[in-house]
C-alpha cells in the first residue's frame, strides 16, 4: 500500500545484481553501505506514520527461498533499534545474508 523508497536498492546495484555483474556478497555490502546512510530509528519511525499506527508489513515481490534485500533491511532495522522482527506465517524461519531459512532447533532425540 505504501512504499517507502529509501529502503529501496538504487538502480545501478540492483540492476549490476540482476545481470550477474556483482555477487550476492558484494550486493550486501554495497547495500549495507546504503543503509548506513539512513537512521534506523527515523526510519521506523516514518514507517510508523506512514501506517498510521498499523503494525508495518516489509513487503516484496521475491520468493521466500530466494535472496531479497527486505530481508538485509530486516536485519539492519533489527541490529539499530533493538526491535525484533518476525517473519508473517514463519515464524520458524530465521534471516541470514539475505535468505530466509528454516530454524533448526537442536534435539536431545535425534529421529
Amino acid at each position: 500500500m505504501f512504499e517507502y523508497k529509501a529502503l529501496a536498492p538504487n538502480f545501478r546495484l540492483l540492476d549490476n545484481f540482476k545481470r550477474k555483474k556483482i555477487t550476492e556478497e558484494k550486493f550486501i555490502n554495497e547495500y549495507n553501505d546504503m543503509l548506513s546512510e539512513l537512521n534506523a530509528i527515523n526510519v521506523l519511525e516514518h514507517i510508523n506514520l506512514l501506517t498510521a499506527g498499523l503494525e508495518p508489513i516489509l513487503m516484496c515481490n521475491c520468493a521466500k527461498t530466494k535472496f531479497c534485500h527486505r530481508h538485509l533491511v530486516a536485519d539492519w532495522l533489527e541490529s539499530n533499534t533493538g526491535i525484533i522482527i518476525k517473519e508473517l506465517n514463519y515464524p520458524d524461519y530465521i534471516r541470514k545474508k539475505g535468505y530466509l531459512i528454516k530454524q533448526k532447533n537442536p534435539s536431545l532425540f535425534p529421529e
